[in-house]
């Protein structure tokens, strides 16, 4: 799909921690908007990835800070702006997220060499714990061989234990709680050399996607009620190899059969319910791709790959493939996540350094309205009584002007004012005359109601 660069805007980030989130938006041929946002780097940092997003919105990922040491990062989806970080678990090693939920407790791994691995679970506050081992068997050698793939929103994960001596087999599994062993899965049939199975996603009812090996052929899986069933391939042949790697809560699941996207679909009331399968298309010019992601509306993301073009990412809307593209200047783009708003997430280069740099695209097909990015900076955030406060507010919206904006400068007073353009706001300055802790913050409303916040900061009067 050939897009055409329509404008170019910038929205200043409020966080002294990162650097300026930047958006670009695209017309599609066949007359959607993509809105490409560029989450930047942490100052000093070399690249930046977007893993997954909930529907809060929070985006999770890894930026790397000037000493080189990895982060992960929270950023706010509709502001662009870094908002907190998780813990590492271990210092030897990187914790690496892989998927939140609504409630911002994640699931992923951390691995510490070719056979040392453990999940993780962080909590809301972004602490960072180890994941039990599986239970019924070797204790110590299943807790260093562990990895955590999913959560859904009742903080159940799922992921792989590994047994030990003498068959070293790898299981999926799926953790009640972050404080219960993990629950053995099973497998589908005998796998040749090793029996395998790995779950990589788990809905709201505990139906959880993954793989297994079945002789030599890796296949797809649809656990539910204590029963793995077997996913159906294209063809039908038990020889063709599928796999599956995300499940929603209204009966859809996505993965690959052979080299084909595809997408299974269940009836979630009916234990009996075979899935059914159904090809997704591949964009014109690639040769495969990969789903990665569905939301609860059946939006799919993912990202398509050629032996002669570079990876992009795509979304896959109403059965049709929708190319996300590159950053112009960029080579390559993959999408990672994707939430209920159809904000997706994922990792590219782009012009200027040719850094990884964690992504986000939206795509307006003229059924949505998005909300408007509101940021804002402000020095110095210390002052005394009688100084003034100047501020720097802008705000991106593709859609929907004019625009109504106040700004709570917290001690009780405001601002407040309408504008017929995107972009940067004129602000007077505001003087405070009485000491204490103030948080201030922006708030732009669209012609349609749809709201968006800066990040909020606080200013210190003394």
């Amino acid at each position: 799909m050939k897009l055409l660069i329509t404008t170019i805007s910038l929205a200043l980030s409020v966080m002294a921690n990162a650097q300026e989130a930047k958006s670009i938006r695209y017309n599609t041929a066949s007359g959607s908007q993509i809105i490409i946002t560029d989450l930047g780097l942490i100052p000093g940092g070399t690249f930046s990835s977007g893993l997954a997003v909930n529907n809060q919105p929070v985006i999770v990922g890894l930026a790397n800070d000037s000493s080189f040491a990895i982060q992960r990062p929270f950023w706010d989806a509709n502001t662009g702006a870094i908002i907190g970080f998780a813990d590492n678990f271990s210092p030897a090693s990187t914790a690496i997220p892989e998927h939140v939920n609504d409630s911002r407790e994640m699931a992923g791994s951390e691995v510490y060499g070719d056979n040392v691995y453990q999940g993780i679970y962080w909590n809301s506050s972004g602490q960072a714990f180890v994941l039990p081992p599986m239970a019924g068997f070797d204790p110590v050698y299943g807790a260093l061989h562990t990895r955590a793939h999913g959560i859904n929103s009742l903080a159940q994960l799922v992921g792989t234990g590994k047994e030990g001596s003498p068959n070293f087999y790898t299981h999926a599994v799926l953790w009640p709680t972050k404080d219960t062993e993990a629950t053995d899965l099973g497998f589908l049939g005998q796998g040749i050399p090793l029996n395998y199975s790995e779950a990589y996603g788990v809905n709201d009812l505990t139906h959880v996607v993954g793989n297994s090996a079945i002789g030599s052929a890796i296949r797809a899986f649809l656990w539910r009620n204590g029963q793995m069933i077997n996913l159906r391939s294209l063809s039908g042949s038990e020889s063709d190899g599928t796999s599956a790697s995300a499940i929603n809560n209204t009966g859809l699941l996505v993965g690959k059969s052979v080299l084909d996207p595809v997408i299974w679909k269940y009836d979630i009331t009916n234990s009996n319910s075979i899935p059914t399968i159904k090809r997704l298309p591949i964009p014109a010019g690639f040769f495969t791709a990969q789903p990665t992601a569905i939301n609860d509306s059946g939006d799919v993301a993912g990202y398509a790959g050629s032996p002669s073009i570079d990876a992009h990412a795509i979304l896959w809307r109403d059965g049709i493939a929708i190319d996300l593209g590159v950053w112009p200047g960029g080579h390559y783009s993959v999408a990672n996540g994707i939430n209920n708003s159809g904000q997706i997430v994922g990792t590219g280069t782009v012009a200027g350094d040719n850094l990884d740099h964690a992504l986000m695209w939206t795509v307006d097909d003229g059924t949505t309205n998005t909300p408007p990015m509101a940021t804002l900076q402000a020095k110095p955030p210390k002052l005394h009584v009688g100084e003034s406060l100047s501020v720097k507010a802008s705000f991106t919206d593709p859609d929907n002007g004019p625009w109504d904006y106040v700004l709570d400068w917290g001690d009780g007073s405001s601002t407040a004012g309408n504008t017929s353009t995107a972009g940067r706001i004129a602000i007077s300055p505001h003087v405070y005359t009485q000491a204490g802790n103030f948080v201030v913050q922006l708030s732009v409303t669209d012609s349609l109601g749809a709201n968006g916040t800066s990040s909020a900061f606080q200013v210190k009067v003394r």
